[in-house]
């Protein structure tokens, strides 16, 4: 009798750390409802441990695991591994130069190997990403028409064999793949990638027309009406092209690491063969062991956190190009798979509690000049400065916060015109601008 008491008790603990897992990770994110309400937009997470999966979704759509978005420059780990299929097969070598496969381009050194484009070690020049806003929202058909590669700008030599993230380098290593396999990259990419990872909701480059797409938002506003599935295709491409869903980047790390589907065990060495910036064959290293590769693209955000150790994997998108409180989240998100409790509250009473701090300051230090205006809208505080408007939150007396920039503002009891303002590792005051 007493070990049947002892099973009983046994199992329904068991389902109450479960519930309780459950949750928490509900608790954890329903604090962020009110403000991901206010900015329109939308934050879901995936969380894996030990074989189970939580999900949890904040904001007024009704996302979940299975809901498109753009993964933007987490398509570049794809590529990588690309190059690695071939580099498996025989058909190159990590050490080739990329004069061997595509002919002479203007401002791109023939002489380059195909591992400096995958360490970002090249000193090319961007051609994507310094307008991609404009360019988005241009509706310019000419601007999908040119020659890609004549965009290049002028890189520096000077920057070869130094680290320097630059799209420009994946976006090479896509043309190299397609001339090696003499395929379209996207079919490389649904063959070798998709097709045997099951990624059955993963598509080669975001278009208006995919089922369970997640509206992209801008600045708050639904820009879907300026989708264009050739800024993807042809803008993009292979170094930020890819739609995919949580269920099927979860699919992927089990593939890649745990299955070994996409890559041979030496592969995968090298595609985590992590140099003095971090950065492996389109894998980045983070503490604690995680890896991965997220993204940014307009409309869209991703972050991914897998850890092949302990096998522990942290997912989460927005559907606009900056995920509010990141930092913040990002860090509960890892207490919660650590099994740390949160103690992270937000007041409620923020637009009273700062009230006094209203207004216009002036920053002026370290060489930068500039005004910064704290304001209060649909009970909500925001902090603007070079026309950009983030919201505020406050989770400890005295002191608002921004988690997407880690900026922090401290009000000074005995000074109302004066507040502490810090971000990574700067720390200055700010004055009051008087009117």
């Amino acid at each position: 009798m007493k070990s049947l008491k002892l099973i009983i008790f046994i199992v329904f603990f068991l389902f109450q750390q479960i519930t309780f897992g459950q949750q928490t990770l509900q608790q954890l994110t329903e604090k962020y409802t009110p403000y991901l309400t206010e900015l329109n937009q939308n934050i879901t997470v995936l969380v894996e441990k030990k074989g189970k999966t939580t999900i949890a979704n904040i904001g007024k759509n009704n996302f979940n695991e299975h809901t498109v978005f753009n993964i933007g420059s987490a398509t570049k780990k794809m590529t990588a591994i690309l190059i690695l299929q071939e580099v498996e097969n025989g058909n190159l070598k990590l050490s080739d130069s990329i004069g061997t496969y595509l002919q002479p381009i203007k401002n791109v050194d023939s002489s380059l190997t195909i591992e400096t484009l995958l360490r970002h070690r090249s000193g090319l020049g961007e051609m994507v990403g310094r307008n991609y806003a404009e360019e988005y929202f241009a509706k310019n058909d000419s601007i999908y028409n040119q020659n890609i590669l004549s965009r290049i700008p002028k890189g520096n030599s000077e920057k070869i064999g130094k680290y320097q993230y630059c799209n420009t380098n994946y976006i090479l290593l896509g043309k190299i793949l397609e001339k090696v396999a003499d395929k379209r990259y996207f079919d490389v990419l649904q063959e070798r990638i998709f097709k045997p990872a099951n990624m059955h909701e993963s598509y080669p480059y975001l278009s208006k027309n995919l089922n369970n797409l997640a509206p992209p938002t801008h600045r708050g506003k639904d820009v879907s009406e300026f989708l264009d599935h050739r800024f993807f295709y042809n803008y993009a491409y292979a170094a930020g092209s890819v739609a995919s869903t949580l269920h099927d980047m979860q699919l992927f790390y089990h593939h890649l690491f745990e299955k070994k589907t996409l890559l041979s065990e030496a592969s995968l060495k090298l595609l985590t063969s992590f140099d003095d910036a971090d950065y492996g064959l389109g894998m980045i290293k983070f503490k604690d062991e995680y890896i991965g590769h997220g993204g940014n693209n307009l409309g869209y955000a991703f972050r991914e956190y897998y850890n092949p150790k302990e096998k522990k994997l942290v997912l989460f998108f927005s559907n606009g190009e900056i995920i509010p409180f990141q930092k913040i989240l990002k860090k509960e998100l890892f207490d919660f798979i650590n099994g740390k409790a949160s103690t992270t509250t937000f007041s409620n009473n923020i637009t009273s509690d700062f009230k006094n701090a209203l207004g216009k300051y002036q920053f002026d230090t370290h060489g930068m000049k500039m005004q910064m205006e704290i304001i209060e809208k649909n009970n909500h505080l925001y902090f603007s400065a070079q026309g950009a408007q983030v919201i505020l939150v406050s989770k400890e007396k005295n002191k608002l916060y921004n988690g997407s920039f880690g900026i922090e503002l401290e009000v000074n009891p005995e000074k109302n015109d004066e507040l502490t303002f810090r971000q990574n590792g700067l720390e200055t005051t700010i004055k009051r601008i008087k009117p």
